[in-house]
């Protein structure tokens, strides 16, 4: 009987602590991210562009939505651009810190300011490396991402970001 027991025993563990481990993946996580856009619109120039955006890791993996945000003084004035927009990241390393490479697409659409500018889907790469200690939830981000923006990419943006994940 004692044998017993411990049988069951270790097979309840067991099951309870795979049952635990596939709960905890994958883990999903925000950041907010900051910095300096190059934009090719109607003239050129640099700007200020902040994100939110939710990460889901699936494997090597990691699905992104994206919320952004661009202010660009213009040719033609002050215009402010609303982007939503989706990547799929391969993250390369799936350690402390974490590369990836990202290909995407989304709308670019002016949210205020004078008349004109583009309301168009853009195509996005990104280059970029999170930085994250386990079990804290909380990181750090950097990002080189580029956009084609409308129809032949006549329009364009470089954006160089910083940020904080949880």
């Amino acid at each position: 009987m004692n044998r017993a027991f411990m049988v069951v025993t270790a097979a309840l563990i067991s099951a309870g602590a795979s049952r635990t481990a596939s709960a905890q993946l994958p883990i999903p996580s925000v950041s907010i991210v900051g910095g300096v856009a190059q934009f090719d619109i109607s003239g050129t120039g640099t700007g200020p562009i902040g994100a939110i955006r939710a990460h889901l890791p699936l494997a090597m993996l990691v699905v992104e939505g994206s919320l952004g945000a661009l202010h660009a003084k213009e040719d033609n004035g002050t215009r402010t651009y609303v982007i939503p927009e989706g990547q799929l990241q391969w993250q390369i390393l799936p350690f402390l810190v974490k590369p990836y490479l990202g290909v995407g697409g989304g709308w670019f659409r002016r949210l205020s300011g004078d008349p004109g500018g583009p309301n168009a889907v853009t195509l996005s790469a990104s280059a970029g490396v999170r930085l994250g200690i386990p079990l804290v939830g909380f990181g750090v981000q950097g990002e080189l991402r580029v956009r084609g923006i409308g129809t032949g990419f006549g329009s364009s943006t470089a954006e160089s970001t910083l940020g904080l994940s949880w």
